[in-house]
This record gives structure tokens, sequence and C-alpha cells, in this order.
């Protein structure tokens, strides 16, 4: 794991640690939002998977109230796993994470699967806006090409890219090409 990645890593799993503790959820979404960066940088899955991670535990505790006893254990393994550098038990830990939250209720896991499917393509069309193409975010995300399309076409992100080009000067080298 690249090692700025795992510092920001760490960071945000400290950050999330005293986000629950202190009840303050609502922070749990700016802080996805951060790791996402790092996600568009390096193109790594540990940034996906944490900033995912995140914004589904940001989700889910918007209806429900009482899963931090599950969370905050899982958060504190993972933390100490990646600071002694055990990569395996800190992915294990964010598995088991989702695992355990999806086991408290019924519904929950039915729930935690579709916010993580639509925080997936959420993400994703957050990395293609920091200029990643489509083809290669779903490919580093496991998501369907189609499915990104579909969400980035409803959202205004292709508008707010500025295209510099002259027409004239596409008229004359179109028009370069038939002579």
């Amino acid at each position: 794991m690249n090692p700025i990645v795992k510092k920001d890593i760490l960071n945000v799993l400290h950050q999330a640690i005293e986000i629950v503790k202190n009840r303050q959820l609502y922070k749990l979404r700016e802080l996805s939002d951060h790791v996402i960066h790092n996600a568009s940088i390096f193109q790594d899955k540990e940034s996906v998977t944490i900033a995912v991670t995140i914004y589904s535990l940001s989700k889910i505790y918007q209806s429900s109230n009482n899963i931090d006893k599950f969370v905050l254990p899982h958060l504190m393994n993972a933390v100490a796993a990646l600071e002694k550098g055990i990569l395996n038990k800190y992915e294990s830990e964010i598995k088991h994470l989702i695992t355990d939250i999806s086991k408290k209720d019924k519904k929950t896991n039915l729930y935690v699967q579709q916010v993580l499917e639509r925080a997936q393509i959420k993400k994703a069309s957050k990395m293609f806006e920091h200029g990643i193409s489509m083809g290669q975010v779903a490919d580093t995300l496991g998501i369907s090409l189609w499915d990104l399309m579909d969400y980035v076409g409803k959202t205004k992100i292709v508008d707010r890219f500025d295209y510099k080009t002259d027409v004239s000067e596409k008229l004359e080298f179109t028009r370069g090409l038939f002579k």
C-alpha cells in the first residue's frame, strides 16, 4: 500500500472513530468525500473501499440508531492492523464491519447492498469528475460502465467540463480532410 494512502486512510479511520463516538454522524459523508480525492489520484482499491464504507455507514446511520457497538470495534481493529502493516487483517475487519451491520436486521442486509452499489457508482462519478476516464473508473471499482454512464448522464458533471474549441478551426480542419 502506498505510504501516503496508508497515512490518509489511518487519519480517516481515526476521524470516523471520533465521529461515531461523539454521535456526529452527519460528518461521515464529508469524510468519505475526502478519501475519494486519494482514490482519484492513486486509483487504489483501499482508498475506494474505505470511501464507500464510510459513505455506507453514513447512510446506514440515518436508518438505524444503535449500530455503533458493532462499528467501533471493527474500526479500532482496522486501525490497529493497518498501523502494524497487517493488510489482510485490515481488509478482513472492513469486510466484517459490513457483514455485522447486515446481520443486525434482515432489511439492513438488502439496504447495505443497495447503499454499497449506489455509493460505488456515486464515488466513481466523483473520480470521473477528477479526470479519470469512465472505463478506468468502472474497471477499478468493478462496476458496470453502463451504470456509471447512466448516473453521470443524469448529473451535470459533463456540463462542468470546459471545452475550449474554436468552431472555425474545426471547420477548417474538416475541409482540409476532404481536399
